[in-house]
């Protein structure tokens, strides 16, 4: 007898998978758009009660029309792949042959975030014990394009407890050339609060300094606004961390004054070794990206990764939830 169970709950038209505990506690993936993670939910005891109500920990989408309105800006939730971030100018290059992307924001003249954020991914399989299930979705990009022509299988494996999440996401190259890869992901975390007061903790890492085309430019400064930890406050954040210790796991912490969120990631060789952050206007979440490098990959090839035909690689992260 397992303590999981899957439901298929649409959110207007768009497919979405709830993995669910026997105490309410959630985590949605929204298979219709870009494979987000949604939602999560947990059981939490109220402020000076016994009955207990639940905390969502991720920014998504609620209403049908909210995906669509919201989605193309936010990308909240969704894995990011080929490339995570701005590729210049929408083209780039790869072995003497330039190759035009689609200009797919109105706010800049760059390509976003690659070409699965907003695509349906496939269930493949749901499986559980008492301790935790793991959901398997899939999605094909055929290189029916001839701004990138290589052909992938994604693959997004998610194990839930309930406390702790992981994803894993693999790509394997089915097109019969080496094919230029980068990736990430796009969650937006939340406590039930603004994120001025919390607690942001980072490892040691270096700032990706941008040109005035929000491009990075190869140069990079030492950053220690939050080693350490401190307060949000009111400090708008739009940088890319670049990891200094690029091996083993790599944690982010993000706290309330009742509440802990430890966000990680596996560094090392082809791994994550990049952290996008964003805090939006509304200042109730906050973006924390785990990436393979800092953006624009395909042109400056930092990080860059060469998947030979039919090769594959994986990549994980994750984020572990407590009560102080």
């Amino acid at each position: 007898m397992s303590n999981f169970s899957i439901i298929s709950r649409p959110i207007g038209t768009v497919q979405n998978y709830i993995l669910q505990r026997n105490d309410g506690a959630e985590f949605e993936i929204l298979s219709g758009y870009g494979g987000g993670l949604n939602a999560w939910r947990i059981p939490v005891a109220s402020n000076g009660a016994s009955a207990a109500g639940k905390l969502d920990l991720l920014y998504g989408y609620r209403e049908g029309d909210d995906i669509f309105k919201m989605g193309p800006d936010t990308n909240a939730g969704c894995r990011l792949c080929p490339f995570p971030g701005r590729t210049a100018y929408a083209k780039f290059t790869w072995r003497g042959k330039t190759y035009q992307l689609i200009n797919n924001v109105s706010w800049a003249p760059h390509a976003l975030h690659g070409f699965l954020q907003n695509q349906e991914w496939k269930f493949e399989s749901f499986e559980s014990n008492n301790e935790s299930c793991t959901a398997v979705f899939t999605c094909d990009w055929p290189g029916a394009f001839a701004g990138f022509p290589f052909p992938f299988r994604a693959t997004n494996t998610i194990i839930f407890t309930g406390e702790t999440v992981t994803v894993t996401s693999s790509v394997k190259n089915t097109g019969k050339t080496d094919m230029p890869y980068s990736e990430g992901w796009h969650p937006y975390f939340m406590l039930g609060e603004k994120i001025d007061g919390l607690t942001l903790t980072l490892p040691k890492t270096s700032l990706a300094l941008l040109d005035s085309a929000d491009l990075p430019t190869g140069n990079f400064k030492e950053d220690t606004r939050f080693v350490g930890g401190r307060k949000i406050g009111d400090e708008f954040i739009n940088d890319c961390f670049c990891l200094a210790d690029q091996s083993g796991e790599a944690h982010v912490q993000l706290e309330s004054d009742r509440f802990a969120l430890d966000i990680w990631q596996k560094a090392g060789n082809e791994q994550y070794n990049a952290i996008q952050m964003y805090t939006p206007p509304s200042r109730m979440s906050i973006a924390i990206e785990p990436m393979t490098s800092e953006p624009d990959a395909l042109n400056h090839h930092r990080g860059l990764i060469v998947i030979p035909p039919g090769a594959e690689k994986t990549f994980t992260f994750g984020f572990k939830f407590r009560v102080k």
